[in-house]
């Protein structure tokens, strides 16, 4: 099984429905798909689940007998008061599980930034809360005998998103065809190799029998998608994607692989390019497929015929990149 992060603390580049697509396209091809909400805002659990549900979801995780969100199977060690609670995921079609997230995640992150410290002092009680998400989701991923867990986390550069990352086998990077996504490249190299190579000093202090059990801190960057959602800047109208694409390309390279090479080899393995591929906006077939829950390849029967060209291609677009990544990761 490999955990999978989509990546950019730049928000709009549609990391949230990347996941849902490419799980899809996964699925479809026949891999068994675990999806973890790791983002307090819950988007992707909104996408798969009745508001009822989410909210029942939401409200009984505060009690840690009932919680079956993410924030219950971390809470106990959190707080310190025991090991990570065994929660299941919720089947939301063949082949796909979704662990539901939860707005007390925020709890979970204001945690951290002391066991990193802590980390660093060989504190066991560091260790544990570092590592609490990432034994939750190797318990959950068993459990449904998923080849591919992909984390849906938030636009930020924060604790949580650091552990999250250091416990992925893989990152991509979606990049929105705008300046401010480009801008974001600079912030994701860095961050990444300077919590890689931090890491690397916490597990050079610790114990050997602490390293087995510690986050494996190598997160192997698997390119970028380029996205081909369209946003405005003032009254500009965002640039031909094939411009922008000329800029994408080389600023990943020398932002985010170059600067990753330089922390250690092996976080760049050998591709022909850091691209792994295109989605175009598919304009209203998004919120359609929000509506209904389902990915935009799944939309026949549900919207107008005259948008079924555009749901097809939709579903081609998606599995050609999901193939891409499953090459890239070995799945």
């Amino acid at each position: 099984m490999v955990k999978i992060a989509l990546f950019n603390h730049k928000g709009g580049v549609g990391k949230t429905t990347l996941t849902i697509n490419i799980a899809d396209a996964l699925a479809d091809m026949g891999k068994k798909v675990l999806i973890v909400d790791a983002d307090p805002q819950c988007n992707i659990s909104a996408f798969y689940l009745p508001e009822d549900q989410l909210d029942t979801l939401l409200g009984e995780s505060r009690d840690s007998d009932e919680g079956k969100t993410i924030w219950s199977a971390v809470q106990p060690v959190a707080e310190g008061r025991g090991p990570i609670k065994s929660i299941d995921a919720i089947k939301v079609r063949e082949n796909v599980h979704l662990v539901p997230g939860d707005v007390l995640l925020a709890d979970y992150e204001e945690v951290l930034p002391s066991a990193w410290s802590e980390s660093f002092a060989r504190r066991v009680r560091g260790y544990d809360v570092m590592c609490a998400m990432s034994r939750a989701v190797d318990d959950l991923a068993q459990k449904v005998g998923a080849n591919v867990a992909f984390y849906d986390v938030g636009p930020n550069v924060g604790p949580l998103n650091r552990a999250i990352l250091l416990d992925s086998d893989y990152f991509i990077t979606p990049v929105a065809a705008d300046l401010f996504s480009l801008r974001a490249l600079i912030t994701v190299g860095r961050a990444v190799a300077r919590w890689v190579a931090d890491w690397g000093t916490v597990c050079g202090l610790a114990s050997e029998a602490d390293k087995e059990t510690l986050l494996q801190g190598n997160p192997k960057y698997v390119g970028y998608i380029a996205s081909g959602f369209k946003v405005s800047t003032g009254r500009r109208k965002a640039m031909p994607h094939a411009d922008w694409e000329r800029m994408i390309a080389p600023r990943v390279r020398h932002r985010v692989a170059d600067v990753l090479r330089v922390v250690s080899p092996t976080l760049v393995p050998a591709v022909s390019a850091n691209k792994i591929g295109d989605i175009k906006n598919f304009h209203s077939l998004a919120p359609a497929a929000q509506e209904y829950g389902l990915a935009i390849g799944k939309l026949r029967g549900y919207v107008n015929p005259g948008h079924y060209v555009q749901v097809d291609e939709a579903a081609d677009q998606f599995s050609i990149v999901a193939k891409e990544i499953a090459k890239r990761v070995g799945i």
